[in-house]
């Protein structure tokens, strides 16, 4: 593959990513943190394409129902005593 083709696929992928972030967080993430996320969607995508179930990153989820998600995500009652 081209470096081309390798630099629109990248800038596609990035695109893809950036509207789940403001200007200024995403202006704050550096390359991998950028990446990362792009391979965090792929994968959610590729399991929900599979069938499987699985919770949508918090990233890609708007402001409120990553606040709700957070605070749902307890120890509290996980069954298991903290010692």
């Amino acid at each position: 593959m081209g470096d081309k083709q390798k630099s629109k696929k990248t800038c596609k992928a990035f695109q893809d990513i950036s509207q789940y972030f403001s200007k200024r967080e995403w202006a704050k993430l550096s390359y991998s943190e950028k990446t990362t996320y792009v391979y965090m969607k792929r994968n959610y995508t590729t399991m929900t394409k599979l069938g499987l179930k699985a919770n949508l990153p918090v990233f890609m989820q708007s402001k409120k129902q990553a606040v709700e998600s957070k605070d749902n995500d307890s120890d509290k009652d996980d069954g298991c005593e903290k010692q």
